[in-house]
């Protein structure tokens, strides 16, 4: 885990926009565009709550002094500094290819401004093209290398079946590889889950069997059924939504180990179902799905 220092620094470079700008944003139509919505029919996102909380760590502490953070304050940066870097790493790229007006239409654009980091103003800080990077063009060519180009494309046909097969057979075998790949993730999130239960075992000597369902509390977060992905690896393997509880929550791997998450009413443990196993996030552990 990483330390109380390390998550202010990262904390205070990914929250790019000011307690001004954030509250404006949180007031405005276009900041419920993403998220997990609450349950209180107001039509905001669990984003909006964690953006609340950012805007109060900003006032209460203008000069960003590392010794005037609570608790609870450095808690709450920890969750943005996971949210913040997980979106970044999965859009960042891509969305830079885009035209600002693109960028602003994405759910990874709305869901991650909630959360204090403006896309947008951190690409022009850093000097990037506010309207994408344009298609570069090639440079003119003499007129010997026009010739010698169009005796290739001439000889070309020659071998265009070969390609044509070879094209064939990866195309057939795409549907296999993916199936394939479904395979390798679900069981990559199983032994995720033994590794964690392996890690947590010293630990959790005094579990108790009454933690498998939670406290029961209704939770922010997914719904039930919901099918979600989470990050491992170099992979991101799904699962389904069985249980979200918003209290210290444990399930059982096939080989008898136990984990354990220490989830809350703003980052519920979430219970997953992957196919082969069950599974155990916070919410805040979890990808949103694209609709």
């Amino acid at each position: 885990m990483k330390d109380k220092s390390e998550v202010i620094q990262e904390f205070n470079e990914l929250v790019n926009m000011t307690a001004k700008e954030l509250k404006k944003w949180l007031k405005g139509d276009d900041s419920t565009g993403a998220g997990w919505e609450k349950d209180d029919g107001s039509g905001e996102s669990v984003g909006h709550d964690s953006g609340r909380k950012i805007v109060e760590i900003l006032e209460s502490n203008p000069e960003k002094d590392p010794e005037k953070y609570t608790e609870d304050d450095v808690g709450h940066m920890r969750k943005v500094v996971s949210y913040c870097k997980r979106h970044l790493a999965q859009e960042e790229k891509a969305n830079n290819e885009k035209l600002v007006e693109e960028v602003k239409k994405t759910k990874s654009y709305a869901s991650l401004k909630n959360w204090g980091h403006d896309p947008i103003k951190k690409r022009e800080a850093n000097g990037g093209d506010a309207e994408g990077k344009e298609e570069e063009q090639p440079e003119e060519q003499p007129e010997e290398a026009k010739e010698e180009k169009a005796g290739e494309k001439r000889k070309a046909p020659d071998d265009q079946s070969g390609k044509s097969k070879k094209r064939e057979t990866e195309d057939g075998a795409a549907e296999v590889k993916d199936d394939e790949k479904k395979d390798k993730q679900a069981e990559g999130a199983e032994e995720e889950v033994e590794e964690e239960a392996e890690e947590e075992a010293p630990k959790k000597q005094e579990s108790k069997k009454d933690q498998k369902n939670g406290n029961g509390d209704k939770a922010k977060g997914p719904e039930k059924g919901d099918t979600v992905s989470w990050n491992w690896g170099q992979g991101q393997p799904e699962g389904k939504v069985k249980e979200v509880n918003a209290g210290e929550t444990t399930i059982e791997t096939k080989k008898g180990n136990k984990v354990s998450r220490k989830g809350d009413e703003e980052d519920p443990a979430v219970v997953l179902d992957t196919g082969k196993s069950e599974a155990i996030k916070l919410s805040h552990e979890l990808n949103e799905t694209e609709e």
